[in-house]
């Protein structure tokens, strides 16, 4: 009786608490899921120290307010079935990459990678995009744990939040061609 390599990995990520993946020079072990899609799963990850010349995540980003206090960052892994698929994520890529402004999450690096195609699989590529991760909840699940408790935001915290909201989008407007965020 022989031990699959997918097996495999699932006795190494049972162990070691999810596995490692690696963003170019970067190693990243996932620590837990944060959520999922149609064909993307975002994970919590921690950066996992390496000898290599780079020196890690850190000094391959342009703004040290990207960098993780403690080497946590969210992963969105994204799975490949077609070409089609394929060029979407490398135009997400893209786009997400031209976006420097404080009110929107910036692309901090991203890989795409081939993968065999299995019995158990259907897809051939996997992309891994890595961004800032914000553990303290959204927007929405602030306002319910308020509500929840009788609390409110004050108008003067309402406009405020809309104004960051507005100068997030009229940042993605400005630039030519002018972008649409469908996930505000």
């Amino acid at each position: 009786m022989g031990c699959s390599f997918s097996g495999l990995n699932a006795l190494y990520d049972s162990v070691n608490g999810g596995g490692d993946v690696w963003i170019n020079e970067n190693r990243f072990r996932i620590v837990r899921q944060l959520g999922e899609g149609g064909f993307a799963y975002v994970f919590l990850v921690k950066e996992v120290p390496n000898d290599s010349a780079a020196g890690g995540l850190a000094n391959k980003l342009k703004h040290s307010s990207h960098i993780s206090d403690d080497g946590s960052y969210a992963m969105k892994k994204v799975l490949i079935q077609n070409n089609e698929q394929l060029e979407l994520v490398r135009e997400e890529i893209r786009v997400s990459s031209l976006f420097n402004h404080p009110n929107l999450l910036p692309l901090l690096d991203h890989a795409i990678i081939a993968v065999k195609r299995t019995q158990e699989t259907s897809w051939t590529h996997e992309a891994y995009l890595l961004f800032p991760v914000h553990l303290d909840g959204t927007l929405l699940d602030n306002a319910q744990t308020m509500k929840a408790k009788k609390e409110f935001y004050s108008t003067s915290d309402v406009l405020q939040i809309f104004l960051q909201l507005c100068e997030g989008l009229k940042h993605m407007h400005s630039l030519e061609p002018p972008y649409a965020h469908n996930d505000v």
